[in-house]
């Protein structure tokens, strides 16, 4: 909880996803080991906006949340009368550990224990990984104990200062104190512990002017003098007085006296010394505005200060403008005294517009020089300047920062051989071949700092803070364009400054626009365009060719503009192999132009994606990308459609598959999973440009559709709108009627069966063909049944069936004898049995899946009819076990709420209840409210017989509000049994 919400098992990071289950346990952990009420909760995770649903989707939030921690039985997190209490052991809770070593270090402090004090404060500091809770907002109810923990940690490091200016080492304390009083002008402690470090180490100009500021400050703000301490540390630096000798706790060893010097024995001759060299201070001064990256700062001041057999090194690599340098300036700066032979620092010019990298010889004459070396005494060759810059660092603490480096090979001969010195290198490449080095990847600041550092670039975090508290929502819209990278936000806040009356909303405005986005990111010398460009033209300009093939990947990613991207999809656009495009992408990462968030996935920076897009000017060329990534998104869901469904893949009259090509079932799903957002955004580009067609728009969407029937509903609908708006336009009826079907299905998976119906209407009078006839017949029979229309509903899928039996489709057959079993269920449960026992044999004949999961499953739901839930139970168990075959959502939601309603019949309330609860879980992760609805029905049911009526109704609510706009006929049951009381 110092710092982002982060949960770990011992062993690996548990991810906790989403803001709302973060928030959860957050207030959880808050209260840990106390019972939190539901009101609590619900006000924590939605404030006065609460849904009437908000205490079904705590429980929803409650069972991931306990999958999240393995805590499937609830012995951590378990329900009180009330709520929930967590349960929290003192040693895993990083607070309570934080806490006791403050008490122990304040106990230390009260004793003169000075060893204890920095031993326990050191216990207490390495907690702190930066704002606690940092990510999650206030309404956790986070406000006053992270303010306690932040007083908490400023009293340590008070007791640290001092413990460390008691025992005489004032110099390594100057750089973090000098930072504290400018954070916190006010507090008297840290001001007064300066004072004291800098007399000690004998800068009285400065301490009397830290003395002067604070005073002015208190006079002025407060109204009052400094307080004693303040005091005291004045008197004694007028008076140059010295820091006392700390009291030792125990007695000290004696020292023996020194031997006399004998009469006779000769005064020794002096040694010659040699000319002091100087000692240089090269470092330029710390950005003015530095926000965040304590984390970092830490990281690199542990690798820098780490005592080894050899130079410690650390590099800093990232994006252009991400703010390497001013990052590496801030520590060094830090680290000041703890290399008191000096600083050099050396810009070697990895990418400085106009200006070509330092050569080895050039970078070591001028470290040379900057350690005074007369300019005649530098060897003419790389190799000599390199062994007399080892020789003139040897026992030295010496630190090294070199800025902007463009590979290793211009890093090694700058390094020094012997320990005590470190190097400090920043560059674009991460440069993982220098070995025994820290790397530290640099990422774009949080949303926090991104806003901190626009407010005190713009000037607006002071004087204007009315100001800001209205334009909160603005600046985190202004960050989030600016891609929270430091370089942009300097611009932005440049741009404010600079325009005192400019709104944050008016440069939003202006910023909203991706084509002007660039040019609105430039200001005098500063330029993410131009930053980003240095890089991209020296691929360009390399004569290796993976270089080159990275920088034409680039202009494509920028030309089809999707989300993120894979080696197989560019090795098409680009027509060269998978792994010439892997490699691409790699060296596209390496130079910081693009993420890898996942294995083998990749995207840019929203920076990055502005640039890339610029790099096709022509239209021509950017169409033939565009319709290379279609071509292979429909070579791709073609084969997917064909492992998923083979009879749907013939229906709809796609492609032929070679057989080398060919993919099974798990990798179908496992290739749409991680290719359908690019393909649906595809679509969308494509349908919206005007050289689009219905027929090549429809294939991929038509080809995706089993793949849409078994993991995304709502998705196929819109996808297919688009279609039907193309086919409609170029008057294409066979994409026409793929779209009104599929549209139709998404209807009567979600509920509204009456406008299903008019769809498939529509698709049957265009319609010829038997077997495309007999699908949407089938259809047809399944959405009147639903409307409680039988005859129509009968009649459409008798002549449905006769089309399947003439054409041989056995597939066919099992899924409308499917449907006429339902139908009959309510007249005669055993005449449905048999007509499901037919579909279920069919299913098996025909290796379908689905048919034989609904047909077992429908013969449960006649026998619950029957009034017979213990035969029921076995044919849901036995529909639900695993199998070689993946069902569609629908077909599994069907299946286990009958499971569900069978337990509950049979008595067996809590099975039942998990159950349900598991199933509402998965509901809300796919954000499928139908599917929701009739789950909290039967939920409902469960806790009336438990006994919980006052739950029940609050699900029977729930149900009702997520199905009141369709036509399910459990509609009217939940509104009898809210009116039942």
């Amino acid at each position: 909880m110092l710092g982002t919400l982060t949960v770990h098992d011992g062993t690996a990071e548990r991810p906790i996803r989403g803001p709302k289950a973060r928030t959860l346990l957050a207030v959880l952990l808050l209260n840990a080991d106390r019972p939190v009420s539901l009101d609590r909760l619900v006000d924590a995770l939605w404030g006065e906006r609460a849904p009437a649903t908000a205490e079904a989707s705590l429980r929803n939030l409650v069972a991931r949340l306990r999958k999240s921690l393995a805590d499937e039985d609830g012995t951590r997190l378990r329900a009180t009368p009330a709520g929930y209490r967590l349960v929290v052991a003192d040693e895993e809770l990083d607070t309570r550990r934080f806490e006791a070593a403050v008490r122990r270090a304040h106990a230390a402090h009260e004793a003169g224990d000075l060893p204890a004090v920095l031993a326990e404060t050191a216990t207490a500091l390495d907690l702190w990984r930066g704002e606690p809770l940092a990510d999650l907002p206030e309404a956790a109810g986070n406000g006053a104990a992270c303010e306690q923990w932040r007083e908490s940690r400023l009293q340590a490091l008070e007791w640290r200062f001092d413990a460390e200016l008691r025992l005489g080492r004032p110099h390594a304390l100057i750089p973090e104190l000098t930072r504290l009083v400018g954070e916190h002008p006010l507090r008297e402690a840290f001001h007064a512990q300066l004072i004291r470090a800098l007399q000690a180490t004998g800068d009285r100009a400065r301490a009397l002017a830290v003395h002067q500021r604070l005073r002015t400050a208190l006079v002025e703000e407060l109204g009052v003098e400094p307080g004693p301490a303040v005091r005291e540390a004045h008197r004694r630096l007028l008076a140059e007085q010295p820091e006392p000798e700390p009291e030792l706790l125990s007695e000290p060893e004696p020292v023996s006296e020194p031997e006399p010097v004998s009469a006779s024995t000769s005064t020794p001759t002096p040694t010659p010394v040699a000319a002091e060299r100087p000692r240089p201070a090269q470092l330029p001064s710390p950005a003015a505005h530095f926000v965040g990256r304590q984390e970092q700062l830490e990281a690199l001041r542990r690798a820098l200060l780490a005592g080894s057999d050899r130079t410690a090194v650390a590099v800093v690599s990232g994006m252009a403008g991400v703010g390497k340098s001013a990052l590496a300036v801030r520590c060094a700066d830090g680290l000041r005294a703890e290399f008191p032979d000096g600083q050099l620092f050396l810009n070697l010019r990895g990418a400085t517009p106009g200006l070509a990298p330092l050569t080895a010889h050039a970078a070591l004459t001028a470290l040379l020089l900057g350690l005074g070396t007369a300019p005649g005494a530098i060897p003419e060759d790389a190799g000599g300047a390199a062994a007399l810059l080892r020789t003139a660092l040897a026992g030295t603490r010496t630190l090294l920062v070199l800025d902007d480096a463009a590979d290793p090979a211009q890093v090694r001969p700058l390094l020094p051989a012997t320990p005590g010195c470190a190097v400090l290198v920043t560059g674009r490449t991460p440069m993982h071949t220098l070995d025994h080095a820290l790397h530290l990847r640099l990422d774009a600041l949080s949303e926090r700092d991104s806003i901190a550092l626009v407010e005190r670039t713009a000037g607006r975090s002071t004087a204007d803070r009315s100001v800001v508290a209205i334009e909160q929502a603005d600046l985190a819209r202004l960050v989030r364009l600016c891609g929270r990278l430091p370089l942009a936000l300097r611009i932005a806040g440049a741009r404010l400054a600079a325009r005192r009356t400019l709104p944050v909303r008016g440069l939003v405005g202006r910023l909203e626009e991706p084509a002007d986005r660039l040019d609105e990111l430039e200001l005098d010398d500063l330029s993410i365009r131009q930053s980003l460009a240095l890089t991209h033209d020296s691929l360009r300009a390399s004569t290796r060719r993976p270089d080159l093939r990275a920088a034409d990947a680039l202009a494509a990613i920028g030309a089809i503009d999707l989300p993120d991207y894979s080696a197989p999809l560019l090795s098409a656009v680009l027509r060269i192999t998978p792994a010439q495009a892997g490699a691409a992408l790699d060296r596209l990462v390496e130079v910081a132009l693009l993420d890898e968030p996942r294995p083998d996935r990749y995207a840019p920076h929203d920076l990055v994606r502005d640039y890339a897009r610029e790099l096709v000017p022509d239209p021509a060329e950017r169409t033939r990308h565009v319709r290379a990534a279609l071509g292979w998104y429909l070579d791709l869901s073609n084969r997917m459609a064909l492992a998923i469904d083979p009879s749907a893949h013939q229906v709809r009259r796609l492609p032929p598959v070679d057989d080398a090509d060919r993919l099974d079932r798990d990798t179908a799903f496992d290739l749409g999973d991680a290719e359908f957002g690019n393909l649906s955004t595809l679509v969308e580009r494509v349908a919206a440009t005007p050289w689009a067609t219905a027929a090549e728009v429809s294939l991929p969407v038509r080809a995706l559709a089993p793949y849409l029937r078994v993991r995304r509903h709502p998705e196929s609908f819109r996808l297919n709108e688009l279609v039907r708006g193309l086919a409609l336009r170029d008057d294409d009826r066979t994409a026409l009627v793929h779209a009104l079907s599929d549209m139709a299905h998404v209807h009567f998976v979600t509920g509204r069966s009456l406008q299903g119906v008019e769809l498939l209407d529509q698709s049957l009078a265009l319609v010829d063909d038997p077997a495309h006839r007999r699908s949407l017949l089938g259809n047809r029979g399944l959405l009147l049944s639903n409307l409680g229309r039988v005859q129509e509903a009968v009649a459409s899928l008798e002549e449905s069936l006769a089309l399947a039996v003439q054409t041989g489709d056995l597939r066919s057959q099992a899924t409308v004898l499917s449907a006429l079993g339902n139908l009959l269920e309510a007249d005669d449960p055993h005449l449905a049995i048999a007509h499901h026992r037919r579909s279920v044999e069919a299913g098996r004949r025909s290796d379908f899946g689905d048919a034989v999961s609904a047909g077992l499953a429908n013969i449960g739901f006649a026998h619950l009819r029957l009034d017979d839930p213990a035969t029921a139970l076995d044919y849901f168990i036995e529909s639900t076990a695993p199998s070689p075959w993946v069902s569609p959502w629908h077909v599994v939601l069907e299946n286990r709420r009958g499971q569900a309603e069978a337990l509950r019949r049979l008595g067996r309330l809590e099975e039942a209840l998990d159950l349900v609860r598991d199933l509402l879980g998965q509901a809300t992760a796919l954000q499928d409210a139908f599917a929701t609805g009739t789950i909290e029905h039967t939920h409902g049911l469960v806790l009336r017989d438990l006994g919980r009526l006052p739950e029940a109704r609050a699900a029977w609510r729930a149900a009702l509000a997520r199905l009141g706009t369709s036509s399910h006929q459990a509609i009217a049951e939940l509104r009898e049994l809210l009116a039942a009381g």
